[in-house]
């Protein structure tokens, strides 16, 4: 019996490597994936305990490079922090984190560049549907709506 559960978790900790090696994962998401799979709570419990203490698994850092690269996309907060929600990091890191890097990070310049780049590619369209579709092209990316219309307004 005893060899049966060590060979379970083996299994389960190569599905779960193999899955951090596509790409970086939360503790949640992680798993929910692995409870997918069929894998018992607490053989999931295990795996995420030897995981966290091999230094593969952190929240905190999955939150921080998660919205850094989501802001190099450009994204804007409302939809990075809805992603990050949904994969388990919670309302308050989110917030640490994102007080952090808005010391370098102008989201209305990122927002007028988008929207610049966006219109151009409407100019032969009329005025109103240019306008309609930029707003919807940035409210899609998660910019926020008063600094959409600031932008919209100036351009």
């Amino acid at each position: 019996m005893v060899s049966e559960d060590t060979e379970v978790l083996k299994k389960a900790k190569g599905y779960a490597l193999r899955l951090l090696k596509l790409r970086p994962r939360s503790c949640a998401e992680l798993s929910r994936k692995m409870a997918d799979k069929g894998y018992a709570g607490d053989v999931v419990s295990d795996v995420l305990d030897v995981l966290t203490h091999m230094g593969l698994m952190d929240d905190d850092a999955f939150a921080k490079a998660w919205l850094q690269y989501r802001l190099n996309k450009p994204m804007g907060l409302r939809r990075i922090t809805q992603e990050l929600v949904q994969k388990g990091i919670s309302k308050d890191k989110i917030r640490g984190h994102w007080d952090e890097i808005k010391e370098n990070y102008d989201e209305l310049e990122v927002v007028r560049a988008l929207a610049k780049k966006r219109a151009r590619q409407y100019n032969n369209v009329d005025p109103l549907k240019r306008k309609k579709r930029v707003m919807d092209y940035l409210a899609r990316r998660g910019f926020q709506l008063d600094v959409i219309m600031k932008v919209i307004k100036d351009i």
